[in-house]
């Protein structure tokens, strides 16, 4: 085994009845450029084939090291066994079901020579059912670190910061923990840094714990964890602005889990606890003030405690508090996204929830993944509908579908 010394780079992998993903994962981790890492795969009492699959891993490579658990504990248990064992300058995370680029952890390292860095963000593909979006999160967080709330296992952090810290997995909740890891993580850290040009391959799954439809469990879980967080900001007293946005990341999160929660006891527990959740901010007024485009009428309903209103209000803005409604008046065979930005990964979440089938994405800068918008309507048949998800250039593109003889609502729809 390489020497702990040696060792850059622990990669901790939980591992249950991961079978049918677990070969394209460690493809992706023993075949690393960096060599110098510890491949910690937690075998949470699988009952498939998952640890004779480890093993005949482990017997080609040193470096993968497998520790099996007595019992089922969920992931945040075999993380934290994973943790207990890492020998590795710097701690990473991968699911089962995930993969990575070959270069990944060579690319992150490569950032913590020249300074003292607790924590590198490399950029993430996430996949859903096979339409493939690039997160704008890394320009968010070179603004202010505290933007960095989700895709946590897309970095590598300082093994010693962690242990200084006492940072590891909340352990009690079903769903979450890794929020509860991240803030703590953000909250401490020296300096945070980002990589734009290396992914971390996430592959979103209908039974997975962040499925698109969670079920009560899964939501009450959520609310404890944001309850969590705001408990916790308050007891390390960070700035203000700071403190708010953190806030609003987190609160906005929380209400967007109304359209994941189908069901009326699952919506009403969650414009319940937003009314709860809101009347923790510290700085209310600093909050209404900051983003009060955003927050539109809702500020009215939650200082009123006005349930009947917020209900109202959050079934009209369906799938996106930002976003508007997406209607097609007329389906057709194939749809298709004409925009790969920010406002796309909107449109994929409405999608997802109306479980409308995207054939794919027009973009005339011919981002990776995206078909030509000419060559689409060129077409003598029409058998396609276009939703538009850049509100900045609707109009202009709204034009350009006219021109080809496209109607609105029933060709194409767009954002006004």
């Amino acid at each position: 085994m390489t020497q702990k010394k040696n060792i850059k780079v622990s990669v901790i992998v939980p591992v249950y009845n991961g079978e049918k993903w677990l070969n394209r994962c460690l493809q992706s981790l023993v075949n690393q450029s960096l060599r110098e890492i510890q491949i910690i795969c937690v075998n949470d009492y699988s009952t498939d084939n998952s640890l004779a699959i480890l093993q005949q891993y482990a017997k080609k490579d040193k470096r993968i090291v497998i520790k099996n658990l007595k019992k089922n504990g969920g992931e945040s248990i075999a993380r934290n066994n994973g943790l207990k064992i890492a020998k590795g300058e710097y701690i990473a995370f991968v699911d089962q079901d995930d993969y990575v680029d070959l270069n990944f952890y060579e690319k992150l390292y490569e950032c913590t020579r020249n300074c003292s860095i607790d924590v590198v963000k490399g950029n993430v593909k996430e996949k859903n059912s096979g339409v493939e979006i690039i997160p704008t999160l890394n320009s968010k967080i070179r603004e202010n670190r505290f933007h960095f709330l989700f895709n946590w296992w897309s970095a590598i952090y300082k093994a010693s910061f962690l242990r200084y810290n006492n940072i590891q997995l909340q352990e009690n909740t079903i769903l979450g923990a890794d929020l509860i890891f991240l803030i703590k993580a953000v909250v401490n850290a020296n300096k945070i840094i980002t990589v734009d040009d290396v992914f971390y391959h996430y592959i979103r799954r209908v039974n997975s714990g962040d499925s698109k439809i969670l079920n009560y469990k899964k939501i009450s879980s959520i609310f404890k964890v944001h309850s969590y967080i705001y408990d916790y900001l308050d007891e390390k007293k960070i700035s203000k602005e700071n403190y708010i946005i953190t806030y609003r990341n987190h609160f906005f999160g929380f209400l967007s889990y109304f359209y994941r929660s189908k069901g009326k006891k699952n919506e009403k527990f969650v414009y319940e606890k937003a009314i709860e959740m809101y009347n923790k901010c510290k700085y209310k007024s600093f909050f209404a003030e900051k983003y009060a485009q955003e927050c539109l009428n809702y500020l009215n309903y939650l200082n009123n405690k006005n349930k009947t209103k917020l209900l109202t209000l959050l079934q009209e803005h369906f799938s996106s508090i930002f976003y508007p409604k997406i209607t097609i008046n007329n389906r057709k065979k194939y749809i298709y996204v004409w925009g790969k930005g920010e406002d796309s990964e909107r449109v994929v979440r409405q999608c997802e929830y109306n479980n409308w089938n995207i054939t794919g994405f027009l973009d005339s800068n011919k981002k990776k993944g995206a078909i030509s918008p000419i060559k689409i309507l060129k077409q003598k048949n029409k058998n396609y509908f276009i939703i538009i998800s850049s509100r900045k250039y609707s109009s202009e593109i709204a034009k350009i579908c006219n021109q080809a003889g496209l109607k609105e609502g029933q060709d194409f729809w767009r954002p006004h």
